[in-house]
């Protein structure tokens, strides 16, 4: 019976795969900025369990993290490997503000798996006569280098590959935001390679 139910889920997975695939190449699942300003928003707050007072985590320099979208932010937020993104984040540059994304409550992708993918972080970046960018990043530790993790990679790449901007305007709304030309790519990156293929997207 275990035997059926993995071959089973195994076929199931596939052929959904192939049907998103399909929807997306067709337009009818789309990864994509609106102009008319039905996005999801960045939340005003966050919420930490840490008493006012706790240590926070800070940059490269010892000093305050300067593009954390919040502050304060404490130490105890974010395990050992988050912070280490965080503060290679923060000190980079081309780096105009970064957020550490809260799973199962805040930015979420839905692909043809049942769970949804919440990337670790949303950074943006300002790029050298090209349009900004704005980057979805999960992370992984080696150990989790797996099936759940091919799957997730696949994943984001296919939305990365089929961003757009959607600039049509249901009838009788006011465009409130133009297309600025900003562009949208998703990244999976296993913890122990985060010095050698993190750079490449913060790169101006």
């Amino acid at each position: 019976m275990e035997e059926l139910r993995k071959g089973l889920e195994s076929e199931r997975t596939g052929r959904a795969e192939a049907v998103f695939k399909d929807n997306v190449a067709a337009g009818r699942i789309q990864f994509r900025l609106r102009v008319d300003g039905n996005n999801w928003p960045l939340p005003f707050y966050m919420e930490t369990t840490e008493p006012e007072g706790a240590r926070q985590l800070v940059g490269k320099t010892g000093g305050p993290l300067e593009h954390s979208l919040f502050a304060p932010l404490y130490e105890k937020d974010l395990n050992g490997e988050e912070q280490n993104v965080a503060v290679h984040l923060d000190s980079d540059k081309a780096l105009i503000w970064w957020h550490r994304n809260v799973a199962r409550s805040q930015y979420g992708l839905q692909g043809w798996k049942r769970a949804k993918i919440y990337p670790d972080f949303v950074f943006a970046v300002r790029c050298d006569n090209k349009p900004n960018r704005i980057t979805l990043l999960e992370t992984k530790g080696d150990q989790l280098d797996n099936l759940d993790t091919a799957y997730k990679r696949e994943m984001l790449k296919v939305m990365s590959d089929n961003f757009a901007w959607d600039d049509t305007m249901p009838a009788g709304t006011i465009e409130l935001v133009g297309n600025d030309g900003r562009t949208v790519e998703c990244a999976l990156i296993l913890m122990s390679d985060i010095g050698t293929q993190l750079p490449p997207y913060l790169a101006s």
